[in-house]
């Protein structure tokens, strides 16, 4: 006869894996979500954009036209923005309520028309001087500088790069007013209806130190947005978002962009930016973004600047106008719980 503490022992075994045996059945029955389930929630893409919200105004009164804005990579809670054409050469840093941090002069550039700054993975900030309203600017600017400290002893930052470009001859020139970075190349969005075009050009600091002209690549159109004012991307490089004056864009990619650039690429044929096509009809080229984007109708007075709000998984941006307002909106997922009306 065995010890009353083993057989103890073993009914309390089976109990304990009989319990655990049928918890695993119930979860796999009711659809409960398991680890890895868990993980690829948090990549469900977005359904809709929420409705803008005030969420403050630009107190610094030198920034007088906002027509920019990125997310600090280096300086939490901070955004750069800086003011349209015929202003100083300045960077100005902003809390997400547009309360003023710091105010930083650049050596080394100049403001013929400043429409959008960018940032990348270190740190390092884009000016584009790419504004061409009157389609009388050939060669345009994009100056690179390292990000400042917004609140360090020293006021002013050194320009280390002057990127300058030409669109292909075929194509003619454009008004841009709209630009991101991600690993080495500056994408443009062109100011333009009933499409936007999309480019891009290399920031290659050998072409910089030559003083080279950087031709700017072709990548097809960017469908569903026109008349854009602002872009960014967020840092993954899988979600792009384009405002202009009446609505607001979110382009949800399967691969960031240069994988998406790379995929596309034949590897017979170069990048189409060729100067034998006609100017009426660029040439041929692959057409990167072929998503259909979220997109909400929105009025929000002159606003030209747009990014994603610091995050590791960004989920809204920030806006702001020429009229001083931030604003944010929201991406809405499908698994968001809806507000209870109150009876």
């Amino acid at each position: 006869m065995k010890p009353p503490e083993t057989s103890r022992l073993r009914f309390w075994t089976r109990l304990a894996v009989l319990v655990v045996a049928a918890a695993l059945i119930k979860s796999a029955s009711s659809g409960s979500v398991t680890p890895t389930q868990k993980a690829s929630t948090t990549t469900k893409r977005a359904t809709a954009l929420s409705r803008p919200i005030h969420v403050g105004r630009l107190d610094q009164p030198a920034l007088e036209e906002s027509s920019g804005l990125v997310a600090s990579r280096k300086y939490p809670g901070i955004y750069w923005s800086m003011n349209d054409s015929g202003h100083k050469p300045e960077l100005f840093a902003v809390d997400s309520k547009g309360k003023g941090i710091g105010r930083i002069g650049l050596t080394g550039a100049r403001n013929i028309d400043w429409e959008d700054i960018a940032i990348d993975a270190d740190g390092v900030l884009y000016i584009g001087d790419i504004g061409n309203n009157s389609r009388g600017r050939k060669t345009l600017t994009i100056y690179a500088v390292d990000e400042p400290d917004p609140k360090g002893k020293s006021k002013t930052a050194t320009v280390k790069a002057k990127y300058h470009f030409r669109y292909p001859a075929a194509h003619g020139t454009f008004d841009c007013e709209a630009m991101f970075v991600r690993k080495g190349w500056a994408y443009l969005i062109t100011k333009e209806k009933p499409k936007a075009r999309l480019y891009r050009v290399c920031l290659d600091p050998v072409l910089s130190a030559k003083g080279k002209i950087i031709q700017a690549e072709y990548l097809g159109l960017l469908g569903g947005a026109q008349w854009v004012t602002a872009a960014d991307i967020c840092p993954d490089g899988r979600l792009i978002t384009a405002l202009s004056y009446l609505g607001i864009w979110v382009y949800q990619l399967d691969k960031p962009i240069e994988n998406l650039v790379a995929a596309a690429k034949s590897p017979t044929q170069p990048a189409a930016t060729t100067r034998t096509a006609p100017a009426t009809r660029p040439a041929r080229a692959i057409r990167i973004v072929q998503v259909k984007p979220l997109r909400r109708s929105v009025m929000l007075g002159q606003a030209e600047a747009v990014c994603w709000e610091a995050g590791r998984l960004p989920k809204s941006l920030l806006i702001t106008n020429e009229q001083r307002r931030v604003y944010r909106i929201k991406l809405v997922f499908p698994d968001a719980k809806r507000p209870s009306r109150s009876r």
